[in-house]
């Protein structure tokens, strides 16, 4: 069995590596958050996440949050939360808004902890492949590491089903109409490999290397990246991206 320092510093390795593993050009995020502890049970945070397409000179997006989280007992957690993205640099294109209502568990298996995250959301105005989306999460990290500043590696999957986008024709391959129709479906995948460092007292910074990828399965009447055989034009593309998010955050003490 590898160290655990040896696994931490393969994935440091993966994260500032980033590239080896798409032809797609990597984004830059960095998120800052803060997070108080209202009650024994409820919590609430607010976050602003600021998006760079190809480096940290090209901000493409900003976007804010606000979430509220009740504590069930020591396994479940609930929440909804609010988020709001927008271009800094363009006036004109309307702001995207987001509504979430969230699970969370947490359990145990020897020196490991699972965490399962369940997630809806709507996004309003709808997105061209979605309106409502629907997220699973699957987390894992060893519970105890020794390591500085308590690092904590951990890796994530995650999937989402698209729900109630704008309708488009799905035709045959002689080009004719058969029926126009939402992409509904489990369309994209995400894999994350980070590491949660604390370097102050109630504060963490996280690093992370996450990787999207869009697909089709099941109905070819419900897909995204359709081609038209009029044309060969593709519509719906897949937005298959990698991203390296930079994240602190501070909780306060009430």
């Amino acid at each position: 069995m590898p160290s655990t320092k040896a696994i931490f510093f393969v994935s440091i390795a993966i994260l500032l590596g980033g590239n080896t593993f798409s032809q797609d050009a990597t984004k830059l995020w960095m998120g800052l958050n803060a997070q108080a502890r209202i009650t024994r049970e409820w919590r609430v945070s607010v976050g602003q996440l600021y998006m760079f397409n190809r480096g940290p000179l090209d901000l493409t997006t900003v976007q804010s949050s606000v979430n509220v989280t009740y504590r069930c007992n020591r396994r479940w957690r609930l929440g909804l939360g609010y988020q709001q993205s927008y271009d800094p640099f363009d006036l004109i294109t309307e702001e995207r808004n987001r509504l979430t209502a969230r699970a969370s568990y947490a359990g145990n298996f020897q020196n490991i902890r699972a965490l399962h995250f369940f997630r809806t959301e709507w996004h309003f105005p709808e997105r061209s492949k979605f309106e409502y989306r629907l997220r699973y999460a699957f987390r894992i990290h060893r519970r105890n590491w020794d390591l500085p500043l308590r690092a904590r590696p951990f890796m994530t999957n995650e999937f989402h089903y698209y729900i109630s986008g704008r309708p488009l024709w799905y035709r045959d391959n002689a080009g004719e109409r058969v029926v126009r129709q939402s992409p509904d479906g489990l369309h994209a995948h995400r894999i994350t490999l980070g590491v949660r460092i604390s370097p102050m007292k109630r504060t963490n910074v996280t690093l992370r290397f996450m990787r999207q990828t869009e697909f089709n399965l099941g109905n070819k009447y419900r897909r995204i990246n359709v081609e038209d055989p009029r044309n060969g034009k593709v519509r719906r593309k897949f937005n298959n991206f990698s991203a390296l998010v930079i994240s602190t955050s501070y909780r306060f003490s009430m």
